[in-house]
């Protein structure tokens, strides 16, 4: 069914999920093309060749229309010692015949480069396609970013000749972090990164990955074997422990005598936990493909406490699921094995699904629709912030987590002052305001949280002779 959606969907011209990132590692593949003739693409990138990945299907119109242009056709020609464009046909569910014979004429006729079909599917999958056409630039050095449909050979060129490349002796690169996203309860579990030999023309046999926190080296991993040019390395770190609130945590690959050490470092966006209270509700909407969706509730431990996957039958449907959980951390994974998350609404006139996970406050601990291929959330279960019986009032606080404002909605059984100190996590107050007596009714109260920093706070709310604390998450 997505395939005919993605005829229309091809013709947009952003979407809200992604490919690969820019920089991303290029996976290597082996293809044959029309003409009988075997290329591999780490053997054509080690010719100092940079490689421009035109990802179409024969059903495609903008496909054909971006072909018939000519561009890639004309950069080929002009400069065929420094580039190396390949069409594929990277739908597999269309047979390699169509290439001759598809519904928009013959692609032979218009394609005059190095043109394959992969049946396997398996280079769509490596390199995230969403959409086509996609058009990837991947650089000597095997790091690919898309560049799309440019309207002129000269922006080709541009883009070939921004791409980086060894010129060290001796130089190690840290290429992205592979773990987890988040931690808990102090504790990254499954920490990896991924390195690569940039040393022009040597191999590397030892190095260590040091793991920081906060600018001290908690971690040194040492690693030893081979790596040629260009070669990258998975190294498992294994878990990093003793993490405060809001650290910055990042990883150095140390090679003795590096003569570059500006490709050294890496620090990622790791998330710690969100402070919640016992009782967390999930619901779930899901959207017309909801085979597509599943999601998981683990400990502190990884221990499932709660999963769920989802049968054809239940498209379009609302779930809710209610747990009261023991005080510790526990990490929400949700998933899209397609990769487009529950928006529906970008394959045509559909209804979006979403996902929430709240607890009794109100306060939302994730949220998402547009989640790619998944997402993860830590939260902490902490003693005192369970909800807090009062006269009759109510308080919900959204967004949170949030990076501008949150609001304060306060539904008063009676009139009373309001008032609310908003604290650091030192403890300082670093806002604070009397908002004076309110009716009877329904109240929403706007704190602009613009000038504060990332990291955790935590509002005190005084109703009347009631007090309430609640934590609130601002991301930048």
């Amino acid at each position: 069914m997505k395939k005919t959606l993605l005829i229309i969907a091809c013709f947009l011209s952003t979407f809200s999920f992604a490919q690969l990132p820019a920089n991303s590692l290029g996976q290597d593949f082996t293809i044959t093309d029309i003409e009988g003739e075997t290329h591999n693409l780490y053997d054509i990138l080690d010719e100092g060749k940079t490689v421009i990945l035109d990802l179409f299907a024969t059903w495609c119109g903008p496909c054909w229309s971006f072909a018939e242009a000519g561009t890639l056709e004309n950069l080929q020609s002009q400069y065929p010692d420094a580039v190396f464009c390949m069409a594929i046909e990277a739908d597999p569910t269309t047979a390699e015949s169509t290439i001759y014979n598809s519904d928009l004429g013959n692609w032979t006729n218009i394609i005059d480069y190095m043109m394959a079909d992969d049946p396997t599917g398996n280079i769509a999958d490596d390199y995230a396609l969403a959409y086509y056409p996609t058009i990837y630039k991947i650089c000597p050095d095997r790091m690919v970013t898309e560049v799309g449909q440019l309207s002129s050979v000269s922006a080709y060129v541009s883009e070939v000749n921004s791409c980086s490349q060894a010129s060290f002796s001796k130089d190690m690169k840290m290429v992205s972090y592979t773990g987890d996203a988040t931690y808990c309860g102090g504790t990254l579990q499954n920490a990896s990164v991924q390195v690569q030999n940039y040393s022009l023309g040597s191999t590397v046999n030892n190095f260590n990955v040091l793991t920081m926190v906060n600018g001290s080296t908690v971690n040194t991993t040492p690693w030893s074997g081979s790596l040629d040019t260009y070669e990258t390395a998975i190294i498992d770190l294994g878990d990093i422990s003793n993490i405060p609130d809001n650290a910055s945590i990042s990883f150095v690959v140390d090679y003795n005598g590096d003569m570059d050490t500006s490709n050294d470092m890496m620090s990622p966006s790791l998330a710690g936990s969100t402070p919640s209270s016992m009782n967390v509700t999930l619901s779930v909407q899901t959207d017309n493909w909801p085979t597509e969706t599943s999601w998981e509730l683990l400990d502190e431990n990884g221990s499932v406490v709660a999963q769920e996957s989802y049968t054809a039958s239940q498209g379009d449907s609302n779930f809710e699921y209610e747990w009261e959980l023991a005080y510790g951390c526990y990490i929400f994974n949700v998933f899209d094995t397609y990769g487009d998350g529950l928006e529906a609404s970008v394959w045509g006139n559909y209804v979006d699904g979403f996902v929430t996970l709240n607890d009794e406050n109100n306060d939302i601990l994730w949220s998402g629709v547009a989640f790619g291929t998944g997402e993860s959330v830590a939260f902490e279960v902490m003693p005192g912030l369970n909800i807090t019986e009062n006269s009759g009032d109510l308080l919900s606080i959204f967004p949170n987590p949030s990076n501008d404002f949150t609001n304060l909605n306060l539904q008063l059984s009676n009139n009373v002052n309001i008032k609310y100190n908003l604290y650091n996590s030192l403890g300082q107050v670093v806002k604070s305001k009397n908002e004076g007596t309110l009716k009877r009714g329904n109240h929403n109260i706007k704190v602009d949280l613009n000038e504060l920093v990332e990291g955790l706070y935590f509002i005190e709310i005084q109703i009347g002779n009631n007090t309430e604390l609640r934590p609130i998450n601002v991301v930048k």
